[in-house]
Order: structure tokens, then C-alpha cells, then sequence
């Protein structure tokens, strides 16, 4: 597997950002990851893990929502891009995306990251603009849980934008 420097995998990213809702498999693909879901505790949303060739895996809980696994798997898209060096032989997430393998900001800067791959702001203010105006609706729309519509509205002002 080649190895992707990180401007082509953020140019790999935003390819699949075209419209809504964004394709993180068709996204973990391109970046040469590969997307399992696995049987895992209810406490464990997913992980990404290196293997011997130094190919990536991102394990998914086969037992989450559509919504929560495609959080997962843009989490873990996050780790690849932003953190790929702290990997090592595998990352795990919990069901509140955190690991005990990493430190609480780089936890939080991964969940930024998945929230911006699901839902980036151009593609947001689409939405807003054409008058899908609320979490649930956004949700729907994005494929992501009303909570994460929410937070998102609240990062990106959306509700000082013009209607």
C-alpha cells in the first residue's frame, strides 16, 4: 500500500464532499482504509488498527445505528489523517469516543474532524439555506444522530445565518 501524504488525503476527503450525506465508506476506500464491522462490546464503538504490511483497518460495532457507525468510521478517518503517526498498532474508541490510548484533545480534535467530514460547512449551509433548519431534519439529511446535527448548527452559527 502507498503511502498518502496528508494534503492528498485532506484533497481525498473533501472529494467526497461534494454533497450530502457524505459517503464515508466510499471515502475510508479511497484513502486505502479498509471498513469492518465486527461484533464488539457495547462500550466500544470502533478502532483502527495497523497491521504487519502497515495497512490500516477501521473496525466498526456491527450492533450500533447506520448513524453511529458512519460517526465511527469518520472518527477514525480522523485519526488516519490527523494522528496516523500515534496509531501504532491500534487505536480504540468507546462509545463516547475516547481512548485510553490517547489524550483527551486529541480524542476531542478527532471528533471535530468526523463532525466536519459528515457535515462540512459548505454543505451545511446548503442545507440551511434550502430551508432544513433543525438538528432532526439536518440529521435525516446528513445521516448523523440529531445530537451531532446540533452541535454542528451550534459550531457554524447557523442560526445567525440569513434564512
Amino acid at each position: 500500500m502507498a503511502v498518502i501524504d496528508k494534503p492528498l488525503k485532506v484533497e481525498i476527503v473533501e472529494r467526497h464532499q461534494r454533497n450530502y450525506p457524505v459517503d464515508v465508506r466510499a471515502m475510508a476506500d479511497d484513502l486505502g482504509l479498509y471498513v469492518e464491522e465486527q461484533y464488539l462490546p457495547d462500550t466500544i464503538s470502533g478502532m483502527i488498527k495497523r497491521n504487519f504490511w502497515n495497512e490500516f483497518t477501521v473496525v466498526v460495532n456491527d450492533r450500533h445505528s447506520e448513524t453511529r457507525k458512519r460517526f465511527t468510521i469518520a472518527h477514525e478517518i480522523a485519526h488516519y489523517v490527523l494522528h496516523r503517526d500515534m496509531i501504532g498498532d491500534g487505536v480504540t474508541d468507546d462509545a463516547m469516543y475516547r481512548s485510553a490510548e490517547l489524550s483527551d484533545a486529541v480524542e476531542r480534535q478527532a471528533n471535530r474532524y468526523a463532525a466536519s467530514v459528515l457535515m462540512p460547512h459548505w454543505l451545511v449551509r446548503r442545507a440551511w439555506m434550502a430551508g432544513t433548519q433543525d438538528a432532526k431534519a439536518l440529521g435525516r439529511a446528513f445521516r448523523v444522530s440529531p445530537a451531532v446535527a446540533e452541535i454542528r448548527i451550534d459550531e457554524l452559527g447557523c442560526r445567525y445565518w440569513p434564512s
